[in-house]
């Protein structure tokens, strides 16, 4: 018996060694031209655009092996760089390559590769795949080069310039081989950024736009060339793919075929990059306003469902912001909240003149316990706000709303509200948008009006829909005829500027204000005895001592509601301050 277990236990040590010999000989092979999957994304950047599909363009290359990676071993960096392996199966000129590439990523990253950001991603790119060049084989540039090169000096078509994106010469030499190698993915990078959030960054035309863009990661970039089928239609999918993108892309061709004036050419090439600012996917069903041409359309499926006229904010510091967010109820016989802006400008300074100046257009008082005031409007046919308003939840705490003033929509241009958007027939509108968002409850135009009275409602979407504040100077009708628009608010006039004067920084983000009006304001009003505490405080500005922000979720929210935008003023007070009307 103990001679059949040392001969058991001799037999299954062999096996064992043999296997262990086996997964110490294995290494992980990286194809460095073909692969039908393009490289995993992470959910905070932006997908790498999707590989072509084939018949694939450029012909495959010999596979890279590249040392096995063990959970054990932290990545090397910066100068450890130079202890990194090099793929074992690289021969002659591209071993060569490799190890001067190993060695300027090492020492000389910042000269290389220009962009801070995108340094750490070029680094883990190259040393996870050996240091094996994409772009360089056999001692000459690659198909995959070619194609690459080959689309970038073609980026006119897209409205950009192929100056910002230099392609090197290719030299024999190893040292500039790798030289060259960095600096052509230096410029994809550059490219892929700037078609997918734009040449330039939105925070350098106003403060009234906000969007959340979705920036590349360098080595998503990198992997997705290394993989992709066809490099010039992978190069492609980083511009947006909108119908009407597209269609600006073929307006900006015919313009210059035709060589018709400038001013068209900057107008379409403006439009086309704040077209790289709003989401790719717009939703399946959407709500689309069009600041310069005052419409509001709802669009299902690519086809318009609904459209109507809107007032929109007045030029200057009440501008109506660009930003794409997500409606998510309305308000029936809404409260219309003063907004701490206007409570500031306007109408302290009128109960300052006169005592009963709020009282008689139908506005309220009250004193919150930390000295700050609101002034409010109850719900009614008289309310600034009308019988309904659209909520979506934003930074610039601005929403979609009826109007007692129908009389402006008969004029054409319509820019006269504090930032907000006046809706021409707002039951029709909620009617659409109720049929979307819960079809089965069957609202119509009607049914709202009977809704009406003094008591707020809150209408919840069961199934929320997008909503894009956008600026269309040009545009394509329904009919596929192309319009254009004044540019009002003088955002065409700013961007064509940055890409005139020199774009170098423009793509850069700067700090800003957006205005959204809401700190609460602490003030002395004619009613209040001059003897209480906030009699220290200075008229007509802000607490300076006790000023704060107390987070609720969303400033017209009705109880219980969950989101995470601001509520101001005292906790205790419970107290909201709504957006410009």
């Amino acid at each position: 018996m103990r001679g059949m277990f040392h001969r058991h236990f001799a037999a299954t040590a062999m096996i064992l060694a043999a296997i262990g010999g086996a997964a110490a000989q294995s290494s992980v092979i990286l194809t460095s031209q073909t692969s039908e999957t393009p490289a995993a994304e992470t959910s905070t950047v932006a997908p790498a655009a999707p590989a072509a599909a084939p018949p694939a363009a450029v012909p495959a290359e010999t596979p890279v092996t590249a040392p096995a990676a063990t959970s054990e071993t932290k990545p090397l960096t910066g100068a450890d760089l130079m202890q990194a392996p090099i793929a074992s199966n690289l021969q002659g000129s591209d071993a060569a390559a490799a190890e001067k590439l190993r060695e300027l990523l090492a020492t000389k990253l910042s000269r290389v590769i220009e962009r801070r950001q995108d340094r750490s991603g070029v680094e883990a790119f190259y040393r996870d795949r050996g240091f094996a060049p994409i772009w360089v084989s056999d001692g000459k540039p690659s198909a995959r080069a070619k194609s690459a090169i080959a689309f970038l000096r073609g980026v006119a078509a897209d409205g950009l310039e192929a100056t910002d994106y230099p392609v090197p010469a290719f030299s024999s030499e190893a040292d500039k081989l790798a030289q060259d190698e960095l600096a052509l993915s230096n410029s994809i990078l550059a490219y892929a950024r700037h078609a997918r959030t734009g040449r330039i960054s939105f925070s350098r035309v106003s403060a009234a736009i906000s969007y959340d863009l979705e920036f590349p990661q360098a080595a998503d970039v990198l992997a997705n060339m290394a993989n992709a089928r066809d490099t010039a239609e992978a190069l492609d999918a980083y511009q947006p793919q909108h119908a009407a993108y597209k269609s600006f892309k073929a307006k900006l061709a015919e313009t210059r075929q035709k060589n018709d004036k400038t001013a068209l050419t900057d107008t379409l090439i403006a439009n086309m990059e704040r077209w790289r600012w709003v989401p790719r996917d717009l939703g399946k069903t959407h709500v689309t306003v069009n600041l310069p041409d005052y419409t509001l359309k709802v669009t299902d499926q690519g086809k318009t469902l609904w459209s109507t006229k809107i007032v929109i904010g007045k030029v200057g510091a009440q501008a109506t912001p660009l930003l794409s967010e997500t409606m998510k109820y309305i308000t029936v016989n809404p409260t219309w909240n003063v907004p701490p802006s206007i409570i500031k400008n306007e109408y302290l300074p009128a109960l300052a003149r006169d005592p009963n100046a709020l009282a008689r257009i139908g506005l309220q008082m009250t004193h919150n316990k930390d000295g700050s005031i609101r002034i409010y409007q109850p719900p009614g046919e008289k309310n600034a706000l009308g019988r309904i308003r659209f909520n979506f939840p934003n930074k610039f705490l601005v929403y979609q709303h009826d109007t007692p003033q129908k009389h402006l929509f008969a004029q054409q241009q319509r820019a006269y509200s504090h930032g907000c958007m006046r809706v021409e027939n707002p039951e029709k509108y909620a009617e659409v948008l109720l049929s979307v968002a819960q079809p089965d409850e069957k609202y119509t135009a009607e049914r709202i009006r009977k809704m009406y009275d003094d008591r707020e409602r809150t209408l919840t979407f069961k199934t929320p829909i997008p909503v894009h504040l956008t600026y269309q100077t040009a545009f394509f009708d329904d009919a596929g005829q192309f319009q254009t628009r004044p540019d009002i608010y003088g955002h065409d006039k700013t961007m064509i500027g940055l890409l005139h004067n020199g774009r170098s920084g423009s793509d850069t983000p700067i700090a800003r204000n957006n205005n959204s009006s809401s700190k609460p304001v602490v003030a002395r009003s004619p009613n209040r005895p001059e003897d209480q505490p906030q009699a220290r405080r200075n008229d007509w500005g802000f607490d300076r001592g006790t000023e704060r922000m107390v987070r609720r979720t969303d400033p017209f929210a009705p109880p219980g509601y969950i989101a995470p935008t601001p509520y101001f003023g005292s906790s205790a007070a419970r107290r909201t301050y709504g957006a410009p009307n």
